[in-house]
């Protein structure tokens, strides 16, 4: 038997029971045994007792617990945990919307972005934890609006304004990421068939018409109003800001630098309680501008302020002066500026008077039919961005360029007829090749006898033609 040094055992380590031990922020996790679900337990604070409060999470594995218990340590383990416990994420954003959001913008602005939230977010995920909200979430709310076959602008900024809140939450250190940067849109063109006479241009024919309707009928500034913005492109609230001093007959110009808005105001919900009318600045920056005007035009104008004139001596209602220079064109009797859904209301009238609600004229449709009739005409894209005070060349061309179907017509055929001649040209080019091989090859056959007769013969109807042509001159 082989003697030598004793073999020493090393002691077997334990086995880890799962449960016993924990990693670094995991909280305490164990197995309920009463129907083996894992529970993470997490000690938030303590109450004004001094107690421990706790916040349990629950899983089908201890993987699932240990996770969900670091997610939650990393994102709200602050002193703000106890209100994004407390509050959903709808009253959340409510009050970003209504504290931050609402003084960045406009009030216009921020109506439809308080919109959005109430149809498109709040109903989806309003009631989730903040914590709760991660790219899966927002992908799915995403998907609801792609399937609703909402357009490509409305889901954008939605995503955008999702965007927005989590920056600010990531600020807040309530969540670490922000989980719209890696949701995917697909860009989609939206059917909008049911859209199409929305802001439609008129056609010749409905221009003659409205016209003839306009110059028959009796309201008080209505024809004036829509000869302006039909032939000068002006938007709505840009007509009704202008003013006698912007109005120059001897130059042919009309000055803009200024437009009405109506201006919500809301309550302490979001909600729009008035819409106050004021005057301020034009659309964008780009949308002052001095623009040449058609005769038309200026002959309207004089004849209105002429009207307007009589009016202030013999109407009593008037009760201001309504011809000075700081007086706006279209001023009520009393000298105040129009409101938007008052001048709506009497064109909505004047239509349904003179049959013209079938051709679904709509006011800001006067401004596109400006714009059409420039471009039946070939006009420069650039020039007629800058009547219109477009920011961009590219709204000029795709969202103001409807040129009727006839004018496409008309331009197919003549394509189609330069084609035709073309193609008359290339056939009887043809022919003329095909009858110069026919020639030469009828040459090559022949002897030198034979040439100089069919050249001898040549001659002799030449002579005959010549004398022919000079017998009908003398005649």
């Amino acid at each position: 038997m082989r003697r030598g040094r004793p073999r020493i055992q090393k002691p077997r380590k334990k086995p880890v029971q799962e449960g016993t031990r924990r990693g670094n922020n995991e909280g305490s996790i164990f197995q309920r045994k009463s129907d083996g679900l894992w529970v993470g337990s997490l000690t938030i604070g303590y109450d004004e007792n001094g107690r421990q409060k706790k916040k349990l999470v629950y899983a089908k594995t201890r993987t699932e617990v240990a996770l969900k218990l670091a997610q939650i340590t990393g994102r709200m383990k602050n002193e703000n945990f106890e209100i994004l416990d407390k509050k959903t994420f709808g009253e959340l954003m409510f009050e970003w919307l209504m504290v931050f959001k609402k003084s960045a913008v406009t009030p216009r602005s921020f109506e439809g972005i308080f919109r959005n939230f109430k149809l498109h977010i709040e109903p989806i995920i309003g009631n989730m934890k903040l914590y709760e909200i991660d790219t899966f979430v927002v992908q799915k709310v995403i998907n609801v609006m792609i399937d609703k076959d909402y357009c490509n602008n409305t889901i954008k900024k939605n995503r955008h304004l999702l965007s927005q809140f989590f920056e600010y939450a990531i600020d807040n250190k309530w969540v670490q990421t922000n989980p719209t940067l890696k949701v995917k849109m697909k860009v989609h063109d939206r059917n909008t068939s049911e859209h199409t006479d929305r802001y439609k241009a008129m056609t010749p024919e409905v221009r003659t018409l409205f016209l003839e309707k306009l110059n028959k009928d009796e309201s008080n500034f209505l024809k004036p109003f829509c000869i302006v913005m039909m032939f000068a492109g002006l938007r709505v609230g840009e007509a009704i800001a202008l003013k006698w001093k912007d109005f120059n007959p001897e130059t042919k110009t009309l000055k803009v630098d200024r437009a009405i808005t109506e201006v919500p105001k809301f309550d302490s919900n979001g909600n729009v309680i008035k819409r106050i009318t004021v005057v301020g600045s034009t659309k964008t920056l780009c949308s002052v501008r001095e623009i040449p005007v058609t005769d038309i035009i200026v002959d309207t104008l004089i004849e209105w302020k002429e009207k307007q004139k009589k009016r202030e001596v013999e109407n009593p209602n008037v009760k201001a002066e309504l011809t000075t220079p700081e007086s706006f064109i279209f001023a009520g009797d009393d000298g105040s500026v129009r409101t938007y859904s008052g001048c709506r209301m009497t064109f909505d009238r004047f239509k349904r008077r003179n049959g013209l609600n079938k051709y679904h004229i709509h006011f800001h449709g006067l401004r596109h039919t400006f714009s059409n009739m420039l471009f039946e005409m070939n006009e420069n894209p650039k020039v007629i961005q800058q009547l219109l005070g477009h920011r961009d060349v590219k709204t000029t061309i795709t969202v103001y360029n409807s040129v009727d179907n006839e004018y496409v017509r008309q331009t197919t055929e003549k394509f189609n007829e330069k084609i035709r001649q073309e193609q008359l040209y290339l056939n009887q080019k043809r022919r003329e090749e095909e009858l110069e091989q026919q020639k030469e090859k009828l040459i090559s056959g022949m002897n030198d006898d034979e040439f100089d007769d069919m050249l001898i013969e040549l001659m002799k109807e030449r002579q005959e033609r010549k004398k022919k042509k000079q017998q009908d001159f003398e005649m």
